[in-house]
């Protein structure tokens, strides 16, 4: 019976450094695959450098075009609100042109690095997909380190939750915690009117579905926000640069003509001092490629230009290897 055995477990090894040996030898481990290995040519360079250039001049010219249909108003209010902070403050504007609907608005912060490393990753993403979570265990991830409860947040006992109803507990967890969520962007902007009449302003759907979906509820008395909150979800996506805006909401009923009267009341809760940043209010029309993309099409167009730089730089070494070879005939 053993030896039996033994032959069994001789063969099976045999069969597994057969089919080893086999794959070592195989024309993919061997490097031995047929494969096109092209040789450039010069006139190869020269046709593949000015049509690559070509295409993105075209690019970058049309997205600039485009760019240039688009209209945008800038409201800085910070100096204005100075001195009513954490109150209500009147903003005004007078339309400069005619804007078609759908209007976006924005808000803008200046010098405000939200792609700083610690505080992108200063916060719970079990605690944002609304999954049951404890202080202890907060802190021994160090997950959102250095913000871990309510009074790190700097929220007093009389603060009140997000059902409205429960006050916070200070030496409670703070939900969500961290910084990326200590820094959100709370200004309010409400009472819209254009030439004193009301003006609805669509918030729904400025988040990104996706996104959506990452962000549910846990329990809204312990909760100092409401999680599924889409201004907040915008926030929480961050910017790659310090100046940058994130979409608030939308004129749909009515376009705005020039001349026209904007005002707006601003609950001025947000502190841009501390990082001597600056805030605004942008309105912006769009097209098919979306809003403003002039950047990105100077961007085009100098890649282009680059490329058809170097096309140009080949087509005259081509003349100078041609004329040599004649002399030289």
């Amino acid at each position: 019976m053993r030896k039996t055995q033994t032959r069994k477990s001789i063969n099976i090894k045999d069969k597994e450094d057969l089919i080893y040996h086999q794959l070592r030898q195989s024309k993919f481990f061997q490097q031995r695959l047929p494969a096109w290995r092209p040789v450039p040519t010069l006139c190869a360079i020269i046709i593949f450098y000015t049509a690559f250039s070509l295409i993105f001049i075209a690019i970058g010219v049309v997205l600039i075009i485009f760019s240039n249909q688009i209209k945008e108003i800038e409201i800085k209010y910070n100096e204005k609100c100075k001195d009513k902070k954490n109150q209500d403050c009147q903003v005004e504007q007078e339309i400069s042109e005619d804007m078609d609907k759908p209007i976006f608005i924005y808000y803008k912060l200046y010098g405000f690095f939200q792609n700083n490393r610690r505080f992108m990753k200063s916060k719970s993403q079990k605690q944002l997909m609304g999954k049951e979570t404890t202080l202890d265990e907060m802190k021994s991830h160090e997950d959102c380190d250095p913000i871990y409860t309510n009074a790190d947040m700097g929220f007093g006992e009389n603060q009140p939750s997000a059902d409205e109803q429960t006050p916070l507990v200070s030496n409670q967890q703070a939900i969500p915690c961290g910084i990326m969520a200590k820094a959100f962007f709370n200004d309010k902007f409400k009472d819209w009117t254009i030439n004193e009449d009301k003006l609805t302003i669509n918030e729904k759907n400025i988040a990104w579905d996706m996104d959506k979906d990452l962000f549910k509820n846990w329990d809204k008395s312990k909760q100092w926000i409401d999680i599924e909150d889409e201004h907040f979800i915008v926030w929480m996506r961050p910017a790659g640069l310090p100046d940058f805006r994130k979409l608030w909401g939308r004129i749909e009923e009515r376009d705005l003509k020039k001349g026209e009267k904007l005002s707006i009341t601003v609950k001025n809760n947000y502190d841009v001092d501390k990082f001597s940043g600056d805030k605004s209010i942008i309105l912006s029309t769009s097209n098919v490629f979306g809003g403003d993309n002039t950047f990105l099409g100077i961007c085009f167009v100098a890649v282009g230009g680059i490329s058809l730089l170097l096309g140009i730089g080949f087509i005259i070494n081509h003349f100078i290897q041609n004329k040599g070879k004649e002399k030289e005939k």
